[in-house]
């Protein structure tokens, strides 16, 4: 699996219409890479001690879907948004494996 990382630093005076932008690029659109099941997951986390930061995550099955995801006009509209509301600090990705719970 692969995972995506957007660390952004958003005012609280644009909390709601980042949570707004998180549902509306939550949803999967027909024929594109998240519809054909390359994106399994996306959560947004309020960054404790931090204020007004945000991590965006989402988890992937192959590199080749979240770079072909990462190649549309859709994934350009999320930088966007995310610029206008506020900063982009920094965006990652990497292979990800699940660690067993003891």
């Amino acid at each position: 699996m692969i995972g995506l990382q957007i660390l952004m630093h958003i005012p609280s005076t644009h909390r709601h219409e980042l949570l707004q932008a998180f549902e509306m690029f939550s949803h999967k659109r027909e024929n594109s890479p998240e519809h054909s099941g390359g994106c399994l997951n996306r959560n947004i986390f309020e960054c404790i001690g931090t204020p007004d930061s945000y991590l965006w995550l989402e988890k992937w099955t192959d590199l080749k879907s979240l770079e072909e995801y990462m190649k549309t006009d859709r994934f350009k509209a999320l930088l966007g948004a995310i610029e206008v509301l506020g900063d982009l600090n920094a965006i990652h990705k990497g292979e990800l494996s699940e660690l067993a719970v003891v």
